[in-house]
């Protein structure tokens, strides 16, 4: 039944097909007519097209035109150190680059380049019917006219608008450069991954050298980033990026570019990454001098469309010494003691840069922890607190008792709980004493303290409560070390740079550093005190960790509570640097202090940083003479620290530490840590006790920032530092301290 009636409705089909047999004919006619004159109108559009199209503006500049800014750093010394924004290496020539380069990308991307004029009808046609088939646009059919013309004219949105500009702009740069020009411009703007523009700075990005020199296997490895170049990139997968250069070096063999031996020698030799280890780590600093360029051309100069060429403070020694530092000491003790991260900084006393660490592997995290990451310095604040007692008119040998305190109901402890008797400031910041340092910050007024550090170039906020004296208050590495750096430029406020010059890429000058006006901020008599202080840490307290042979150090160690932060931050008369060592996630490290690994990288650099420099001796007060009579004793050991007293070894966070770091003095009698920084010999294993030094500060617990400072005791006849602003009343509770750190 069914075939019936199929055969039937074909019977009809073919009557009424004989009856209108020729009005049938006349529409198949108009029909192929019609296709015909699309196709020929398809044929012939790169002609027709080129009637109405102008040619291009050739006072533009080709090659930097609609792409980002490129960054060209150079060193402290004028040596290009690397690149940031668009990485573009050198403008190369065609005959500047090994043949087979461009034969790569014509075979992946345009095989008729020559032959075509800018258009591929043929392409097109096929990237339509694929679109047509997906329902959107899916597929160019670009030719590398047309890729160059999208590269420098237009977005990379696909729609149908923007291919009839496309198509516009390609016909326009056909008519206006020859085939030479347009593959040149292709090649030297075609984006590659990792920030690279043109083969010639891909090249360096990959293979760490000019695209000058690269082998068949190299170029041909390039050609295949034109798509998808982020997720075929080599770094990504080498492996993989190796059998896509396969393909690549298959077409060429096609294409008659290379023959069949040249492409089998180049699988037998294939393509390798560079180590980036070495660069990627600059890019902490070349993130943060990028970012201050921009801003310093913009507020001077307006918004730059050239390409720069930014001069730094960078010392790439010390940035490479850094990095090796970081990576030594976390390679190797990192996974036991639970610390994954750090932080370096280090800069001139004026402020200048030289080095910047933001973290362990950037290309792993490029989180900069050294300007970003506000974390608890702990007791390496505890600085600005003596240097607010020393403001107020006392000494660094006034006595205060190291006893337990209550602040209202909260009792800081020391580190295992320990009690002190009398102790000198002193002493009391060497051994970073916590009840001393908390009852001190009372005695002055937090206020005040506050107020010292905001001087200093601490510029975070500071919650002005009484734990603040044992560095519950976030700040980043940078503000920390810079704030250190005034102790370390004799009293000066400094503000740290990283650029020095902006040029445009003719090489005119859009931006140069003014050095600011000198502004002191700490009296030049209490600098010299501080300044001793801080030697004592390093020479017989806490920081012991940080000596180095032949140059005078001063600086101090940081642990917060459950040892989520260690810092260690100091200086010598050439450098401030500062440590910091954690977690990203906050979550405690098994006993790391100050003095454990953030000194041992500290020491690493600053022993790279002075290779060379003649020793130079802090500008430090000198010690008071010792009473005759016994007047006290000091129990010399607080925080992470316990003085053994016996000169042979001193037992500190780290464990026992070999007698060269304590050494005895040439009688063969122990000195105390006062002998060691300023080569006295009074034959005491203890720090003597000090006849107290007249008072001008307020009683116990009285806010004294608003009585006069000491006269100053040197050549400085400079009035005291203003007082800055008020801070914030404090709140009327204080948080946990940190007073089970062992430091």
């Amino acid at each position: 039944m069914l075939g019936d009636t199929l055969l039937e409705n074909l019977q009809a089909l073919g009557s009424w097909i004989s009856r209108h047999r020729s009005g049938f004919v006349r529409l198949a006619t108009i029909g192929l007519a019609c296709a015909a004159f699309i196709l020929t109108l398809l044929y012939l559009s790169p002609t027709i097209l080129s009637w109405f199209a102008p040619k291009l503006d050739l006072t533009k500049d080709l090659y930097s035109v609609n792409r980002p800014v490129a960054f060209t750093f150079v060193d402290a010394d004028g040596d290009v150190v690397g690149h940031r924004g668009a990485i573009v290496g050198d403008r190369l020539k065609l005959n500047e680059m090994p043949a087979y380069l461009p034969a790569a990308f014509i075979a992946m991307e345009d095989r008729r380049f020559y032959e075509n004029q800018g258009i591929d009808v043929r392409g097109l046609m096929r990237a339509f019917w694929t679109n047509f088939r997906a329902g959107h646009v899916v597929q160019g059919g670009s030719t590398i006219t047309q890729q160059t013309a999208k590269i420098v004219f237009l977005s990379s949105k696909r729609t149908y608008s923007r291919k009839l500009e496309e198509l516009f702009d390609t016909v326009a740069l056909a008519k206006s450069l020859s085939k030479q020009q347009i593959l040149e411009v292709y090649l030297n703007r075609i984006y590659l991954g990792a920030g690279a523009y043109g083969v010639d700075g891909a090249s360096r990005v990959y293979f760490g050298k000019s695209a000058r020199d690269v082998t068949l296997a190299e170029a041909a490895m390039l050609a295949t980033l034109t798509r998808a170049p982020t997720a075929n990139s080599p770094r990504r997968d080498l492996e993989a990026a190796r059998q896509r250069t396969n393909i690549v070096l298959n077409a060429m063999v096609e294409t008659g570019a290379i023959t069949m031996a040249q492409a089998n020698d180049a699988r037998a030799n294939p393509a390798s990454i560079s180590d980036r280890g070495t660069a990627d780590a600059r890019n902490f600093f070349l993130d943060t001098a990028a970012d201050e360029a921009l801003r310093d051309v913009d507020e001077n100069a307006g918004e730059s469309s050239s390409d720069l060429v930014v001069h730094t403070t960078l010392v790439p020694k010390l940035q490479d010494a850094s990095r090796r530092a970081v990576e030594k000491t976390l390679a190797a003790r990192g996974a036991k003691l639970h610390a994954s991260q750090a932080a370096v900084v280090l800069m001139k006393p004026d402020g200048a840069v030289a080095a910047l660490i933001g973290g362990r592997d950037y290309d792993s995290s490029s989180y900069n922890r050294a300007t970003q990451a506000k974390r608890q310095p702990g007791s390496a604040f505890k600085p600005f607190v003596y240097l607010a007692a020393i403001e107020n008119g006392m000494s660094p040998w006034d006595e205060r008792d190291g006893a337990a305190v209550d602040i209202d109901g909260w009792t800081p402890t020391n580190y295992g709980g320990k009690s002190y008797g009398t102790v000198t400031l002193a002493d009391a910041l060497a051994h970073s004493i916590n009840t001393v340092t908390a009852a001190l910050a009372q005695e002055v007024g937090v206020t005040t303290v506050v107020d010292a550090a905001h001087r200093c170039g601490i510029i975070s906020q500071l919650i002005p409560n009484a734990s603040l004296a044992l560095g519950t208050s976030e700040v980043t590495p940078l503000e920390l070390t810079t704030a250190y750096g005034t102790f370390a430029s004799g009293g000066d406020r400094i503000w740290p740079y990283f650029v020095t010059e902006v040029d445009d890429s003719a090489r005119h000058v859009l931006w140069q550093r003014k050095p600011p006006a000198e502004q002191r901020v700490v009296a030049s008599h209490v600098d010299r005190d501080m300044t001793a202080m801080l030697a004592g840490v390093v020479t017989g307290g806490t920081g012991r960790g940080a000596a180095l042979a032949g140059h005078e150090a001063a600086g101090k160690t940081g642990t917060t509570q459950d040892y989520h932060d260690a810092w260690f931050v100091g200086f010598t008369s050439d450098f401030v640097a500062g440590v910091w060592v954690g977690n990203d996630d906050s979550s405690p490290m098994k006993g790391v202090t100050g003095g454990s690994l953030p000194a041992t990288i500290w020491k690493q650099v600053m022993t790279v940083a002075e290779a060379g420099l003649p020793g130079k001796a802090l500008a430090k007060s000198a010690p008071e003479n010792p009473v005759a009579e016994d007047a006290g004793t000091t129990e010399a050991s607080s925080g992470d620290d316990e003085y053994s007293g016996n000169g042979a070894t001193a037992t500190t966070e780290d464990g026992p530490t070999d007698a060269q770091n304590v050494p005895p003095d040439s009688s063969g009698e122990h000195r105390s840590f006062w002998d060691w920084v300023f080569g006295g010999n009074h034959g005491s294993a203890q720090p003597p006790s000090r006849e107290p030094a007249p008072q001008t500060n307020q009683p116990d617990g009285q806010d004294s920032q608003d009585q006069p400072q000491q006269a100053d005791h040197g050549n400085d006849n400079r009035p005291p530092p203003p007082q800055g602003p008020p801070p914030p009343p404090p709140p009327d509770a204080a948080p946990p301290g940190n007073e089970n750190s062992p430091d």
